[in-house]
């Protein structure tokens, strides 16, 4: 599956205005199913990543991985 980053919003602090960290919207493909939306990555995640698109799609895998395991296992304990 290929990600590809669409758009990056920034969060800043209010008072100083010192960056707090991002909203990466992405869109998917080569898949049989599409993935659209934005996962919220802090600070040092960002800028971990931010220099290297690839490195951007792995965090954005790591984050819709991690949501959809934990949203799957609140579905599994709400339905038992």
């Amino acid at each position: 599956m290929r990600i590809t980053v669409t758009n990056i919003n920034f969060k800043y602090a209010d008072g100083n205005g010192e960056l707090q960290g991002a909203n990466l919207y992405f869109n998917s493909t080569g898949a049989t199913f599409n993935l659209n939306g934005y996962v919220e990555a802090g600070k040092d995640e960002y800028l971990a990543a931010a220099a290297d698109e690839s490195q951007l799609a792995d965090l954005i895998k790591q984050k819709v991985s991690a949501n959809l395991t934990t949203n799957t296992t609140d579905t599994e304990q709400t339905a038992s």
